[in-house]
């Protein structure tokens, strides 16, 4: 129908044969659109997850028998410690299910929309990933599922449970950040030289913490951008109250120096890389 609409107009059109033969050649050759991918129905095992997870609290939930009254106190004290042990190691399974389903997917959504992630093994990977996302969706809820039930089957330590949920506390923060750096391209220049900062020369610029820097080129002055400078800020007030938070954990201190160690240097060597900006000029931030 649109066709011949499309025909019609074109017949009444004062243009010569010749004009009119190569509007429609034009016409014929031209491809339709090419049709994005839609990657957000990979992040749809988010529902799943969900329901699944619902599932797995209401079917896992400890059944509180009546004490019995033949027993002895010991044992009946014994069965309290027990029965409160199982309900704390149920709660922290909980928490642990619910930060892999949250952490799944945001980086699912960092790993597709990306935009240094450019290099040809990556658009590979993302297009196989694609390909196989409805496997992909029925299989992930068994897979949280399963880590649960070996938490549960083999009782592992609480000690360990709140290690893996601080963990993954620190995961999810570097994941967030990732998410709203997505965008942007990684190409950081000299404003004066135009010379191209590789990743190696931006983690030295990031680590140097200097207001005024040098561009290894032209040797002029360099300075932080107004709004490089508002991020790192609010890097700073991230990552303060998180260091005071790993005391309420009770975990030892090796480990937590060990893991705030893998925070930190994981924000220098790959967060702040995503959002450094530089210019010639000092921005004041007022």
């Amino acid at each position: 129908m649109i066709k011949k609409k499309w025909q019609q107009e074109l017949s009444e059109m004062q243009l010569t044969e010749r004009q009119k033969l190569n509007l429609k050649q034009t016409v014929d050759r031209s491809k339709r659109p090419k049709r994005q991918t839609n990657w957000s129905i990979v992040i749809a095992p988010i529902f799943v997850f969900t329901a699944v997870f619902i599932l797995y609290l209401f079917t896992n939930d400890v059944i509180v028998s009546p004490p019995n009254q033949a027993s002895s106190p010991v044992l009946e004290n014994f069965e309290r410690e027990q029965l409160a042990e199982d309900i704390r190691r149920g709660k922290h399974v909980a928490i642990i299910s619910l930060l892999l389903i949250i952490n799944g997917v945001f980086f699912t959504i960092v790993f597709f929309t990306m935009k240094r992630w450019q290099k040809p093994k990556v658009l590979q990977l993302r297009k196989t990933v694609y390909k196989l996302r409805y496997l992909l969706i029925a299989i992930s809820p068994f897979i949280v599922y399963a880590i649960g039930s070996l938490i549960q089957m083999f009782e592992v330590d609480i000690q360990w449970l709140k290690l893996s949920i601080f963990m993954l506390i620190l995961i999810l923060q570097i994941v967030l950040l990732l998410y709203f750096a997505r965008n942007t391209t990684g190409e950081v220049c000299c404003p004066h030289c135009r010379h191209s900062y590789s990743k190696k020369e931006q983690i030295k610029i990031v680590c140097k913490l200097k207001m005024e820097l040098r561009c290894p080129t032209c040797n002029e002055k360099l300075f932080y951008t107004k709004k490089y400078r508002q991020i790192i800020g609010g890097l700073s007030m991230l990552t303060s109250p998180t260091i005071i938070f790993s005391s309420s954990f009770d975990l030892p201190i090796t480990l937590t120096i060990l893991c705030l160690a893998f925070y930190v240097l994981t924000m220098f060597f790959v967060v702040m890389p995503l959002y450094l900006e530089l210019t010639e000029k000092e921005e004041f931030l007022f």
